[in-house]
């Protein structure tokens, strides 16, 4: 059998390649991850560069090498935290069977992944995004593929339940959005957490009531 030719030796370059790359995602993802504490700590105006820098425990230049301007950030961070949203939402509904089960289950799902620092920093995006031209050009896509996503997924679920109007879930999913959103900017000023689920509670009723009228099963 012929002998197979000496492999050549790694190149300098190809053999930093990898860990470099591992450094480079890391610290990015320890930049985005600092932002989203300071989003969800200090809110939007208030999350300034040296207060990103120190809680990640970085120098700014290390924070200008990944992302040349607060806004490249605050986008990354917007789409990371949308991600995660979906993910925590996905994993939560998981356990629970299809059908009415997984239904009932969106509403708390949901409510439960608003909660999370990564929910709570895009809602500050989106607030400061308004007075920000650049950062809400940017932002707009991200918000509306996080929306897309929600919408399709409770119309899928809802027609396991029988509801056969897309348009009545369509409105449902952007009432419930709305008052989740609202219902967590409230709590972040008064802290009252008992009055926030007590609306949460009216909500997941409304919702029932709604399903009955849609004709979906709700048992």
């Amino acid at each position: 059998m012929a002998k197979k030719p000496p492999q050549k030796a790694a190149s300098g370059a190809t053999k930093r390649r990898g860990p470099h790359a591992v450094r480079s995602a890391a610290m990015r993802r320890k930049l985005i991850d600092a932002a989203i504490v300071c989003l969800d700590k200090y809110g939007y105006g208030k999350t300034t560069l040296q207060k990103i820098t120190d809680e990640a425990g970085v120098s700014r230049g290390a924070f200008l090498h990944h992302f040349p301007t607060r806004c490249d950030l605050i986008t990354a961070v917007a789409e990371d935290a949308a991600v995660q949203q979906n993910d925590f939402v996905r994993s939560t509904l998981a356990k629970f069977k299809p059908g009415v089960e997984l239904f009932d289950a969106i509403t708390e799902a949901t409510w439960q992944a608003l909660l999370q620092p990564p929910a709570i920093a895009l809602i500050e995006i989106m607030m400061g995004a308004r007075s920000d031209p650049e950062l809400d050009a940017r932002f707009t896509t991200t918000l509306q593929k996080l929306q897309d996503a929600q919408r399709e997924g409770v119309w899928l679920v809802a027609q396991q339940v029988g509801i056969r109007d897309k348009q009545a879930v369509l409105n449902m999913v952007h009432l419930h959005r709305a008052a989740m959103r609202g219902l967590l900017i409230e709590l972040k000023y008064t802290h009252d957490r008992e009055a926030a689920e007590a609306g949460m509670e009216l909500l997941k009723h409304y919702k029932v009531l709604l399903t009955k009228e849609l004709g979906g099963a709700t048992e």
